[in-house]
């Protein structure tokens, strides 16, 4: 009989794909963390525009990640 596979199981299959560089700033080890950036662009009417877009950043200081 096959052994069913355990949420837990696959949350640490996830894991290990994980991209681990070295920061810049504080120059230890850090993870990339994929954000969703959101900005305000006011309109002429006084109303607001929303721009979102999905950006790569390091863990450690939140600095976009260029690589």
């Amino acid at each position: 009989m096959a052994k069913v596979q355990s949420f837990a199981d696959k949350a640490n299959k996830k894991k290990q794909g994980d991209l681990i560089v070295m920061c810049p700033d504080t120059g230890k080890e850090t993870k990339i963390v994929n954000v969703r950036l959101v900005d305000a662009i006011p309109n002429g009417k006084g109303s607001f525009r929303f721009l979102d877009r999905n950006q790569r950043v390091y863990e450690s200081t939140y600095k976009p990640y260029k690589g």
